[in-house]
């Protein structure tokens, strides 16, 4: 596995976490929380890992080039998911503080699409800069 493909595959793998430790933290360590979080958590970052998968397989096939750009559908909603769950665990909701754990993967979904939807056009772009220099 190359050092993109373990990017791709800790990027899949740290939100969920991040999701489930914050959760423990607004929650308790309550074994039901906890396996929920990380599975509702696990499949926008599955999609997102799949595109980059994709999208790293081609790099791979056009000499490299877009192979950081790849990595967008993954690690952007990663970092967002991330920095949102951590947000919501220091500075929780008065009325409903659960409320991120069950929006939040619905919008890391529409995340991990448009960034696929843009990575795969920048790869795009790049190779065909890359043909014609």
């Amino acid at each position: 596995m190359s050092g993109y493909g373990k990017l791709n595959l800790l990027g899949m793998l740290a939100m969920p976490a991040v999701a489930t430790l914050t959760a423990v933290v607004m929650f308790g360590p309550r074994p039901d929380t906890m396996v929920t979080v990380f599975a509702m958590n696990i499949v926008p970052m599955l999609i997102g890992g799949l595109i980059s998968a994709l999208l790293l397989r081609g790099a791979g096939k056009a000499g490299g080039v877009g192979r950081a750009v790849a990595l967008w559908p993954t690690m952007v909603p990663a970092g967002i998911g991330i920095v949102w769950y951590l947000w919501d665990a220091l500075v929780p909701a008065e009325l409903d503080p659960g409320r991120v754990y069950i929006a939040g993967p619905l919008y890391l979904v529409m995340w991990a699409c448009l960034t696929g939807v843009v990575a795969w056009l920048a790869c795009m772009f790049v190779r065909s800069r890359r043909d014609t220099v």
